[in-house]
Formats: structure tokens, sequence, C-alpha cells
């Protein structure tokens, strides 16, 4: 099967805010256009046989100078396509990454949601992690930690759920890439 990645366009919109919707992040149409026409060399797809499989999103950072925030990344789950865990999200954060070295921007920062596979994932790609956030059930953060690496983070990391009952405890990653 062939997989092909690229930048998103106008006739894509509807088929990517529905599938950002459904993984992601849940915004109005309206919020979804502006941002993907601020940056539509950032939001980036993934199609296969014209259908839709992935998406990867972001924006130049609002903190950081010379920097990108990845904002979202996801597959189909459907698991009648068989597409989980092929090498589609890989490939579709090595776009991002060859995306934002285009824009001239040296690095890329995230915060993974707090799942393992979602870590490993980053991992596996290359992100190294030095912060921790730690958050209550209305996504306001409790504490930030700083972490010398993804392993000593992990029990930090259930140190900090355990000291304020977070809601989650998210990785800050972050990777140069040009």
């Amino acid at each position: 099967m062939t997989i092909d990645i690229r930048p998103i366009r106008a006739e894509d919109y509807a088929a990517a805010h529905a599938f950002q919707c459904e993984y992601l992040d849940r915004e109005s149409y309206e919020e979804f256009e502006a941002r993907a026409k601020a940056n539509p060399d950032l939001y980036l797809a993934a199609f296969a046989g014209g259908e839709l499989i992935g998406i990867v999103y972001g924006h130049p950072s609002r903190r950081e100078a010379g920097a990108a925030a990845l904002q979202g990344i996801a597959v189909t789950l459907d698991e009648t396509k068989r597409l989980a865990r092929t090498g589609i999200g890989s490939r579709l954060i090595a776009s991002f990454e060859e995306a934002v070295r285009r824009r001239g921007l040296r690095e890329i920062s995230l915060g993974a949601a707090d799942d393992l596979k979602v870590e490993l994932f980053y991992v596996k790609n290359g992100y190294l992690t030095n912060e921790l956030v730690a958050m209550n059930a209305d996504y306001e953060q409790l504490e930030r930690a700083p972490i010398a690496d993804y392993a000593s983070g992990k029990e930090r990391q259930e140190q900090l759920r355990s000291k304020h009952q977070a809601h989650q405890v998210i990785f800050i990653f972050g990777k140069i890439v040009g």
C-alpha cells in the first residue's frame, strides 16, 4: 500500500477536521480552518488510496524563538485497516521534522499524552525529555518538575501523580532538528 504524506489542502479540511476531532483536539471548524490556513506547511496528512489515515500538526512556538510546537499526531485506529503500529506515525513525524527544518526552525517541543505507548513513540523517534507537568482534571498546571531523562522521569511521574492526585502527569519532549 502506498502512503502519501503531504500538507493538507482546502479540499481535505472537512476530513482532517473530523479526524482531528475524533482522535485529538476538539475544536470548531472555524478554529481548525484558521489554524490550518495560518501554518499550512505544518499541518500534514497521510493518505492511503485517497483516504485520510493520519495527521500531524503544529505551529511556530510562542515560547521559544527558532522552535516549533508539535500540537498533535494520530494514525487511524480502525482495526479493519490494519495500519496501527506499521510506521505511519514515524513517517508523519519525520515529515513534520522536515517541514520544520524548511521553515528554518531548529527544534520541536511537545507535551505527550499521559500514555505509555505515546511516550515510547516519542522516545523511539529520538525525542528527549527534560520536564514533567502535573495537571488537574481542568488541565490546570499543578507543578512543573525538571527531570534528567525518560527513565528517571517515569519514577518522578508516579511521585507527582501521588503528591497531587493529578489527573495526568505529562512529559515535555523536545528534539533538535536543524
